[in-house]
């Protein structure tokens, strides 16, 4: 039936059909003119069209039918197949079912060994099928709502009460306008314009008149002056205003790992790296007050010129504090370093929590880092390590009952090396590396805000101040400057308070305080008024 159906020439077929029953009506119906054989044909013509359509229709959907159950047919036929044998075998007497050969491996046969089966060529999907998908895909996008986003209109504020009266208004349609009276006289309107001549824009002549009264809109403005306003725009998020004050600083790009290197082989910065592809994301250096430089390259003016960050310490009595500062010289950190002295413990051991050998006790240096924010509140803070201990964890600070919040950053040592031997000119570059965790997720990526940024920052003032350690623990880099900023400042003071005192002396002793008396009495009485301007009547008491 199918072949039937889509045979191309049946249109013909049904043509000459038409065209025999329009011969035997006019031989049997002779009175027949003109007209019935012309309404004849057409019939003819209109019934070979709709069968034409039904093909075509019919047509596409045996074609998709096929197309969609091709690989089921033809996988029901090869199960059939290779089912046929194993059924006539066993139908088969038990000599002739001894006598039959299996036959020959076919495409069947592989096809059920677990093969790919070849499509077939009218396996496909036809252009016409796309079309449709690509045409809902585009209607779909027509009622769907966009997403928001950083670039859409700021919605308007709402109007104040007073400010909707002295605005209220109507459009009107103005015919005495400025361009209609001058058009009056002008004799150039009634010469023809030349085709390809440029227009002049047509005047606006809708205009808004105001419906309040003089005296109404003078009390509502005077009301709306002295009433609250309404935002002109919606306040922003905490996250906008990051963003906004970060984007003037560099960003770092780079994935959940970091790896923190020293300057090495002749090069004067350090480094911070990813440790997939080795590509640098920022490079650092000492500074002479004892803190560190961070900054990331330019094809400008070389690498490491721009600055990114700066780590320094303040000076304090009896704590370690450093400010971390971003580029725009505005503090986003501050690290506290604590060091805790232990006077017996074993070797390598990093907890007294578990079993150690008590035999070969020493003394012990642990530290540990507190990250805050810049009005005093912890954020994070590295777990209590020990001196030359090859892993150090960051987490959150948690003030509940837990003494551990969750873990944000993992850092393990590269290599074998103490001290200041990360700097030696090896094969392999030695440092930390860094491994983030996913509860290191910030607003603010890729900045100095970032608590990431923070982390490596924290790391890399460790292991710098890890190079001058001493043997008590402490370290001793930068000391000398803290002191020196302190005793100039001493000295600053004491040599403007002796040249205070030493003047003192010599205008008391040469007189010159009592010419600088009558010098400025006669200043006075030359600049200041020499009487009042307004002079102040005395109260006229009714009795005395």
């Amino acid at each position: 039936a199918s072949q039937t159906v889509c045979e191309p020439a049946h249109s013909a077929g049904i043509v000459y059909s038409g065209v025999r029953l329009f011969h035997g009506m006019r031989g049997c119906m002779p009175f027949l003119g003109r007209h019935v054989r012309f309404f004849v044909s057409v019939f003819a013509c209109w019934c070979a069209s709709a069968v034409d359509a039904a093909q075509g229709a019919l047509r596409e959907t045996l074609r998709i039918g096929l197309s969609s159950n091709a690989r089921g047919k033809r996988s029901a036929l090869l199960s059939a197949a290779v089912a046929a044998p194993e059924a006539s075998a066993a139908a088969a007497p038990s000599g002739a079912a001894e006598a039959a050969v299996p036959p020959a491996p076919g495409p069947a046969t592989e096809a059920s060994a677990g093969e790919l089966i070849t499509p077939l060529p009218n396996d496909t999907i036809s252009t016409e099928y796309w079309s449709k998908v690509d045409a809902a895909i585009y209607f779909a996008g027509r009622v769907t709502k966009p997403p928001s986003s950083f670039n859409d209109p700021v919605p308007t504020p709402t109007p104040e009460p007073w400010k909707k009266v002295f605005q209220a208004s109507e459009s009107v349609i103005v015919v005495d306008t400025p361009l209609s009276q001058a058009n009056l006289n002008n004799w150039e309107l009634a010469t023809p314009m030349p085709p390809n001549a440029v227009k002049a824009p047509a005047e606006q002549t809708h205009r808004s008149m105001s419906v309040v009264p003089y005296d109404m809109q003078i009390g509502a403005r005077i009301m709306y002056g002295l009433s609250e306003k309404n935002t002109e725009t919606p306040p922003p998020s905490q996250a906008i205003v990051d963003e906004t004050f970060v984007a003037q600083c560099p960003m770092l790009m780079f994935s959940n790992q970091l790896a923190v290197r020293a300057p090495r082989c002749g090069n004067p910065y350090g480094e911070w790296a990813d440790p997939s592809t080795d590509r640098v994301v920022l490079r650092w250096k000492p500074t002479e007050q004892g803190g560190l430089y961070f900054g990331v390259d330019s094809s400008v003016s070389g690498q490491g010129s721009v600055t990114f960050a700066d780590f320094t310490e303040s000076f304090s009595i009896n704590r370690y504090i450093f400010d971390l500062y971003n580029c725009l010289k505005v503090k986003r950190y501050i690290v506290e370093e604590a060091i805790v002295k232990v006077d017996q413990m074993a070797a390598k051991a990093y907890t007294t929590s578990l079993d150690h050998d008590l035999s070969g006790t020493k003394e012990a240096i642990f530290y540990e880092y507190t990250i805050k924010h810049p009005n005093g509140s912890a954020v994070a803070k590295t777990t209590l390590f020990r001196m030359d201990q090859d892993m150090v964890n960051f987490t959150w600070f948690s003030d509940s009952e837990s003494p551990i919040g969750k873990l944000i950053a993992v850092a393990t040592r590269t290599g074998h090396w103490k001290r200041d031997q990360w700097r030696q000119c090896t094969e392999n570059p030695r440092g930390w590396d860094l491994t983030f965790t996913d509860a290191a997720n910030f607003n603010t990526a890729a900045s100095v805000q970032d608590l990431r940024v923070a982390a490596a920052a924290v790391l890399n003032m460790m292991a710098y101040r890890d190079e001058a350690v001493g043997k008590d623990g402490f370290q001793h880099v930068g000391e000398g400057a803290l002191y020196w900023s302190f005793l100039s400042v001493i000295f600053t003071l004491l040599i403007i308070s002796v040249c205070f005192i030493l003047a003192t002396v010599v205008c008391s002793k040469k007189g010159l305080d009592k010419k600088m008396k009558r010098f400025c009495f006669r200043l006075e009485q030359v600049l200041l008024p020499k009487r009042a301007t307004k002079i102040r009547q005395p109260v006229l008491h009714p009795t005395y």
